[in-house]
């Protein structure tokens, strides 16, 4: 199987001084669990610093198809949201692009989308959690199941005491942090095995 998570800086795991990001930390632990799964199983952690969804979408189906491989399942994991406020896409073109996007994604393969985390900035932050909102009942709409990281991380001060360096990406406590509310998270738990 292969699973590509795409997405933007904190799908990439930029400011994680341990260079691990959630995505990483989970791919981590999957292995440590299953050393087989480290050769049945790739990973591919494709987010990019300051993508938003107009960038994912240009870039997101030539990247997954090279990774594909004959005979072997592929999953998308979606991660993205925060940018599209902080270069200011407008939310319609967000909504329209977002659904072309999933709705590609769930018919090439499993597809999961995982709505981004609070920022510092209460402005920047509201808005990151109504786009996040937003993409996942979409998501619903398609069947496609999602996980928000807003509502459980805002409400966690030493989560948002960990943004503190740049006031949108984690270090790597506040990483460690979003990895393990995905590790119970069922989707994406039972993917890689834990």
């Amino acid at each position: 199987m292969v699973i590509c998570f795409i997405g933007d800086s904190l799908t990439q795991g930029i400011g994680d001084e341990l260079a691990l990001g959630w995505v990483g930390r989970l791919a981590r632990e999957s292995f440590i669990k299953d050393p087989a799964r480290s050769r049945a199983l790739t990973v591919c952690n494709m987010g990019v610093r300051s993508d938003s969804s107009l960038r994912i979408s240009a870039r997101w189906r030539e990247e997954t198809e090279r990774r594909r491989r004959p005979g072997e399942d592929m999953v998308f994991v979606f991660s993205f949201g925060a940018a599209d406020g902080k270069f200011d896409v407008p939310e319609d073109e967000t909504l329209r692009v977002s659904r072309e996007i999933l709705t590609t994604a769930a018919g090439l393969g499993r597809t999961l989308y995982i709505a981004p985390p609070p920022a510092f900035e209460p402005a920047w932050s509201a808005h990151i959690r109504q786009t996040g909102q937003a993409l996942a009942a979409i998501s619903a709409e398609l069947g496609i199941p999602a996980f928000d990281f807003h509502v459980p991380l805002s409400a966690e001060p030493a989560y948002m005491a960990s943004l503190e360096a740049d006031g949108i990406h984690p270090d790597a406590a506040g990483y460690e942090r979003m990895a393990g509310l995905l590790r119970g998270w069922g989707p994406l738990a039972g993917l890689l095995g834990l």
